[in-house]
């Protein structure tokens, strides 16, 4: 596990919306220094963006049946076939190697960060 950046590329190319698009581009989208909500679609039922993974995986198998969302804290709501994660685009999280390496945490080393950027967009919501 590592460190890494956003891989635009891949983020680019899935499927998946701003949550509130009017705030993202207030905070500049892709540039954003703030927690942005993001609305990830499951390709053909299965494929999505993970951000822990930094890439497009088979998101039933490399993150349900891991339970990777608990592990994670970025992920606070589920819709039908969509998941939506909060995490600031322009930091470096924690990124998974393999379903291999998920599979022996307990919890990122970042969890706690991330957690703390989905209780400051869901509070900033409520102000």
């Amino acid at each position: 596990m590592k460190k890494e950046s956003l891989n635009r590329e891949w983020f680019e190319t899935g499927e998946w919306k701003w949550l509130d698009p009017d705030e993202a581009k207030t905070n500049g989208e892709m540039d954003s220094v703030k927690p942005e909500a993001i609305y990830f679609f499951s390709l053909d039922g299965n494929h999505s963006f993970c951000r822990r993974y930094n890439r497009e995986v088979d998101f039933k198998q490399d993150v349900e049946a891991l339970e990777l969302c608990r592990k994670c804290g970025m992920r606070f709501w589920t819709y039908r076939a969509a998941q939506i994660c909060v995490f600031v685009p322009t930091r470096a999280y924690s990124t998974l190697e393999s379903p291999h390496e998920a599979v022996k945490l307990d919890a990122f080393p970042d969890t706690k960060d991330a957690e703390r950027g989905v209780a400051d967009f869901e509070r900033k919501k409520w102000e």
